[in-house]
């Protein structure tokens, strides 16, 4: 099985994505000023998706992707630690970017199995390997997430990194869910969407 799976990995599914999807590309929401909502199923978000495990360093962890009717994309498998492994993730690059706005809070909506997952979002503005990083404890059934600036920080390798740029959330490119909890067993996660917004509620 490949470990990454780009845009003609995912021709299929892509379009299978673009003929149900009811979402614009980047669109701010005329009843929420300053939103961006971004489905996780639509090929109008976001370019391509590859899902990165530890099998890149010798582990043995695995997952796929697979869509859910057209609201959502389920991934789902297996973290294991055998051969220093234990992580499995799937990052999703954006179409296009996002507008220039002082956006100053992130939601995620998703329905998960209670495991700890890593929201993590990479910028032009940092090397190659370090994403600003939140951690979150799903709860079974959809729920959304909310993410401040301040929730983020700056990781390599599973390592704290230090110095890093100022996050601001509209130059983000990339946006990944890894699964690192460093528990053995299977995970399941559905993801619908994530919005950046201009409006604090948090």
């Amino acid at each position: 099985m490949t470990l990454l799976l780009r845009w003609f990995g995912l021709a299929a599914l892509w379009i299978c994505f673009a003929l149900q999807a009811d979402t614009i590309l980047m669109s701010v929401h005329p009843n929420e000023p300053g939103t961006v909502r971004l489905q996780f199923a639509s090929a109008n978000d976001f370019s391509y998706v590859q899902l990165v495990h530890d099998t890149v360093m010798g582990g043995r962890s695995h997952g796929t992707l697979q869509p859910v009717e057209a609201t959502a994309l389920r991934f789902s498998g297996h973290l294991s630690l055998a051969n220093n492994g234990g992580f499995a993730s799937a990052q999703f690059h954006l179409k296009q970017p996002l507008p220039a706005l002082n956006f100053q809070q992130i939601r995620l909506q998703l329905a998960a199995d209670g495991r700890r997952y890593q929201l993590r979002l990479k910028t032009p503005f940092i090397p190659n390997g370090v994403a600003y990083v939140a951690h979150f404890d799903s709860q079974p059934g959809k729920s959304s997430y909310e993410f401040t600036v301040r929730d983020f920080n700056g990781q390599f390798r599973g390592r704290a990194v230090a110095n890093m740029p100022v996050l601001h959330f509209a130059d983000v490119y990339q946006v990944s869910i890894m699964l690192a909890d460093k528990t053995t067993g299977n995970f399941d996660i559905l993801l619908y969407d994530i919005e950046f917004s201009a409006l604090q509620s948090i």
